[in-house]
C-alpha cells in the first residue's frame, strides 16, 4: 500500500503525531451562580487535525510545495491503513528543514518534513 496525497507519493514511514489528540465531541462546562455545572456537548463531524512527520528528499519537498500553493484544494490522503481521507491544508501546510545545511542543496538531499492537514467531510 502506498502513502499518497492526491497523486503525490509520500514516504511510507510518516508518523501521524496527533492521531489520538482529537475528540469527536466538543464539550463546554459552565459553572452556574449556585455552583452547579452546566455541561453542553455537541458532535464535531469534521476538523480533525492530521499532522504527519518524517523524512524525505528536497525534490519531494518541492513537489509538495507546489501542491500547497493551490488555494482551497480538497485533497485525498491515503495512509498505510488504506483509508482514503478528505483533507485540506492547515497553513503552513508543508514545513521542511534540511538535515544537513548546505549552501547549494540538491534534489536528493534529506529533509525533515511536517505536513499539517485537517480532515474534512467532502
Amino acid at each position: 500500500m502506498n502513502v499518497t496525497l492526491n497523486s503525490v507519493l509520500l514516504p511510507d514511514d510518516l508518523v501521524w503525531r496527533d492521531e489520538f489528540e482529537w475528540a469527536p465531541v466538543e464539550q463546554v462546562v459552565t459553572p452556574t451562580l449556585c455552583g452547579a455545572l452546566l455541561v453542553e456537548e455537541t458532535a464535531k463531524p469534521e476538523g480533525r487535525p492530521l499532522t504527519l512527520s518524517g523524512h524525505c528528499s528536497r525534490a519531494k519537498v518541492q513537489e509538495l510545495k507546489v501542491l500547497e500553493a493551490q488555494v482551497a484544494r480538497l485533497m485525498t490522503l491515503t495512509l498505510l491503513d488504506g483509508v482514503a481521507r478528505s483533507v485540506v491544508w492547515r497553513r503552513p501546510g508543508v514545513v521542511a528543514m534540511p538535515l544537513i545545511e548546505m549552501a547549494d542543496p540538491e534534489g536528493g538531499d534529506p529533509y525533515a518534513l511536517t505536513l499539517n492537514l485537517t480532515e474534512v467531510t467532502p
